[in-house]
């Protein structure tokens, strides 16, 4: 360990996972940043979508207070929201709200400036880890023998002064969806990593409320609202999440490229065009505190460096710099940890002067990400005019779970297994198992038998009590 020196580009959340991995097996960790880290939980320039809605699941959750001990209690006591998915909100599926069930998955639910305020506090503190703010890295020096090999970053201060160069015995590139990466290797003669990617053309448009509690309808239980779309005739999807601090992002996701709006008149009437005008009525109620924020770069992209034809020593990307999923599917933190964790399996195992632990880790990696992206695409998939190659596979398997997401009130274990995948606490193959499908079997032969269909209920409002009291 002595003298070694590991450098991560990009303080996303992946990022300052990585560096607290990689702390335990380097002497110095510096991990570079464009942005000035603001004192506080505030926005940030570099991480745009942070103003839309951000649920933590429950295995990123875990791994964080894993990563840095003291995360959940912090996170709680700053005021982030403990939530059961089934007990707390109030959500419209296609065939009509869903039974209000507690479930075993609780989650946080808080602004993604806290969540990263609070890693980035707790990081600090871990003696030989390095934050330099306000510095764009700009390129790799590399040096040459019977491989190429990255040696060191190019920096560029962003507030002026000389560029300089920082040494390292391992790159991470963690500097998210749009790293510049791929253009530098190209610059070296190498080949970028083939990609793949599929775009449902998915659309965001977030808004924040500030919630005065004495307004609110005491028979209202709902912390949080979902409400789906369902085909072209409603194909804007509304969300409402709480964050700490008696406040709430409300936001609108238009898929298959029908954009929600970011005029605010125009976001304030299409909250009531929604399949149900409860998510406009809580609004109604609440103080607006921001713009419409629109974000649109959702497309699932994976750069596949277990499949890359070159090679490049002391180089690993992770995060969104190799796997970037749709992000209304709230995978990206969840995704970003385990991966750091799985860097730190492979050095654990191989040691940190194996010159194969790139290509170690990028096989490793991959069999992880290959399941959110999975379960992202899938939902990508059924959503008209999804653009991109897909897996003959899903041809098969989509339309089962469509069914089981169908039957998922009619058996509470149904929709149990459901939220453990989603949450990441079991892997997607958790859903094709010979039990499982025995009872969603079951579920389907008493809705035909019985000719039982769901009833439509009132769009109006959800039940004032659908089984658990408010």
């Amino acid at each position: 360990m002595e003298n070694t020196h590991a450098i991560v580009i990009g303080g996303s959340m992946a990022g300052l996972c990585a560096a607290c991995v990689l702390s335990k097996f380097y002497e110095k960790v510096t991990v570079i940043d464009r942005d000035a880290y603001p004192a506080g939980a505030h926005e940030r320039p570099g991480v745009p979508q942070s103003r839309h809605v951000h649920a933590l699941l429950m295995r990123g959750r875990l791994e964080l207070d894993r990563l840095f001990p003291g995360f959940e209690k912090t996170m709680l006591e700053r005021g982030a929201i403990d939530i059961n998915f089934g007990r707390d909100f109030a959500a419209l599926r296609a065939d009509g709200w869903a039974e209000r069930r507690p479930n075993s998955i609780t989650t946080l639910f808080a602004s993604r400036v806290l969540i990263e305020e609070t890693v980035r506090e707790l990081l600090r503190r871990i003696p030989n880890v390095e934050l330099i703010e306000r510095a764009e890295a700009v390129g790799f020096e590399t040096v040459r023998s019977d491989s190429i090999r990255v040696s060191a970053v190019k920096v560029n201060p962003r507030d002026g002064g000389s560029s300089f160069t920082l040494t390292g015995d391992l790159i991470v590139d963690a500097s998210g969806r749009t790293t510049k990466v791929p253009s530098w290797i190209e610059a070296m003669g190498l080949p970028s990593p083939p990609e793949t990617v599929v775009d449902s053309h998915t659309g965001y448009a977030s808004r924040w409320y500030k919630v005065d509690p004495e307004r609110r309808p005491k028979d209202w239980w709902w912390k949080g609202i979902w409400i789906d779309p369902i085909a072209v005739s409603f194909s804007t999807a509304g969300v409402l999440f709480p964050v700490e601090g008696n406040r709430m992002i409300v936001s609108l996701a238009g898929i298959g490229g029908h954009y929600p709006p970011s005029d605010e008149a125009e976001f304030t009437a299409m909250l009531a065009k929604l399949r149900s005008p409860i998510i406009a009525q809580e609004v109604a109620l609440a103080e607006p505190m921001s713009q419409v924020y629109s974000y649109r770069q959702m497309a699932n992209r994976w750069r596949h460096y277990d499949k890359w034809a070159a090679r490049l020593d002391g180089f690993v990307a992770l995060g969104d710099s190799s796997c970037a999923f749709n992000p209304v599917y709230g995978q990206g933190m969840t995704s970003g940890a385990l991966s750091a964790l799985m860097l730190g399996e492979c050095l654990e195992k191989n040691g940190i002067n194996d010159v194969e632990v790139p290509r170690k880790f990028f096989a490793a990696q991959a069999r992880f990400q290959a399941e959110p992206w999975g379960l992202a695409t899938a939902s990508d998939f059924r959503v008209p005019g999804t653009e991109g190659k897909r897996p003959l596979m899903s041809r098969v398997t989509d339309p089962l779970v469509s069914k089981m997401f169908q039957v998922a009130n009619d058996d509470p274990a149904i929709g149990e297994r459901i939220g453990e995948v989603i949450n990441m606490m079991k892997p997607p193959s958790a859903l094709f198992e010979a039990s499982l499908l025995k009872m969603i079997a079951k579920a389907w032969s008493r809705r035909l038998i019985k000719g039982r269909k769901r009833e439509k209920e009132s769009t109006a409002m959800p039940p004032l009590a659908l089984g658990v009291e408010g």
